[in-house]
């Protein structure tokens, strides 16, 4: 059976935040794109993606100036805290940022993009890709695309990037989690508390941190937990992320069996690295994002920004060199903070004498005391929509529902290096 052949200008593999983000900017710049571009993801929304969650306010800047009121349930966080041994410090902010439930997030995000009109082709697998002088030819498993551009939204291990052959020396972070139900009256819900903790950095050989996030997945309160190792010295030797995730769940009275533990990857952002080649380009995850806290969602929406910006010059100049893109990426005001955040998360997370680990932790206390930071009433974006809890302090009075806990155990086919769900 022959395929469909399908001419398109613009096809975006990959439907989370960065594919729908670059489909939704290029609709503001002229509603006319709605014809002109395809989406095709592998999954149907909702589906899960294996992720904190966190959007601070650069993300929600970028909803906004897309005019996207912030409707998806979230939990908005007023302190984050920073942990070490018995050192800790704190941002505050109203909020400081949000926490979502990623597949509850991404559907509405794709809703967005479906009701201005843009086919979104869900359930759909990409098989080969294969570059033209004219086009891009991408099959599937149930259609032929000859698209003018492609845009490559497909994730950490994105497919893409793996049928282009493409040198790829960029690093990858390790991230496991688990969902824990809660009780609405858990100090973190009560005081809206999501905690960082780096104390198995210079003990366990983690370099990264252990994370609790309160959290509303489906109408319940649950808590999620989760390691991240950044890997920003791969020579050393990997920390057992599950024993390090047990350890702390048990310091927490929780036990690491009674839950479903899943794993993704995150890969590193290189400015020397490859984003694009002619009538090429990759975001998101697929281009590289944030090592220091794993940053994922806010970022991705800011690539998306980028990537129209580059496919509307394209179509606009009749090049499709593609050749500006890295420069684009290196000068839009959110994504330029990405190479800091490397140069730290190399530095911070190769530190490994505690008492030196310490004493930064005290002076992070005093320059936060210095900030808007330290004060809990600093708003740090925009506050839109609707929020499930509306301050920190606030406790329902009719509780909502409590799943219970999971009887899904970890076993062998499970993978710690993480997996990758999107496109």
């Amino acid at each position: 059976m022959s395929l469909p052949i399908s001419s398109i200008d613009v096809l975006i593999v990959g439907t989370g935040p960065a594919g729908s983000s670059t489909a939704l900017h290029l609709l503001q710049q002229d509603p006319a794109w709605a014809g002109r571009i395809i989406m095709v993801d592998k999954a149907v929304h909702p589906r899960e993606k294996l992720c904190g969650g966190g959007i601070t306010h650069l993300g929600e800047n970028v909803l906004t100036r897309l005019g996207l009121p912030f409707e998806p349930t979230n939990f908005p966080v007023r302190e984050v805290r920073l942990v070490y041994q018995n050192e800790s410090y704190s941002f505050r902010g109203n909020p400081a940022f949000r926490i979502v439930h990623r597949a509850q997030f991404d559907h509405w995000l794709v809703e967005q993009v479906i009701g201005r009109g843009v086919d979104v082709h869900q359930g759909e697998t990409l098989l080969e890709v294969t570059p033209h002088e004219t086009h891009v030819e991408v099959v599937t498993d149930k259609a032929i695309y000859h698209a003018k551009v492609l845009v490559a939204a497909d994730g950490s291990r994105s497919r893409i990037r793996a049928k282009l052959k493409w040198d790829d020396d960029s690093r990858v972070a390790r991230l496991i989690e688990v969902l824990t139900p809660e009780s609405p009256h858990a100090w973190e819900f009560r005081d809206g508390v999501a905690i960082f903790d780096f104390s198995q950095m210079t003990g366990a050989g983690l370099q990264g941190y252990y994370w609790d996030f309160p959290s509303i997945v489906g109408g319940t309160l649950q808590m999620n937990r989760g390691v991240f190792d950044s890997r920003a010295r791969p020579e050393r030797p990997k920390a057992d992320l599950k024993e390090t995730l047990r350890e702390a769940l048990a310091e927490r009275e929780r036990n690491l069996d009674d839950y479903t533990i899943k794993g993704h990857p995150i890969r590193w952002f290189d400015k020397n690295g490859r984003f694009s080649q002619p009538r090429i380009l990759l975001e998101g995850d697929a281009a590289g994002a944030d090592p220091l806290f794993g940053e994922g969602i806010s970022f991705a929406l800011g690539y998306g920004l980028v990537a129209a910006q580059t496919v509307q010059h394209a179509f606009a100049s009749g090049d499709f060199s593609m050749a500006d893109y890295r420069q684009r990426i290196i000068r839009d005001p959110l994504l330029r903070s990405l190479p800091t955040r490397v140069w730290f998360a190399k530095f911070a997370y190769l530190m490994k004498y505690p008492w030196f680990v310490r004493w930064g932790w005290r002076m992070a206390r005093r320059i936060i005391g210095w900030t808007r930071w330290r004060d809990a009433a600093y708003d740090v974006g925009p506050v839109r929509g609707r929020e499930v809890v509306e301050r920190p302090s606030y406790v329902p009075n009719k509780p909502l529902p409590l799943l219970p806990a999971p009887t899904t155990h970890f076993g062998g086919g499970q993978r710690l290096d993480g997996e990758d769900r999107d496109g």
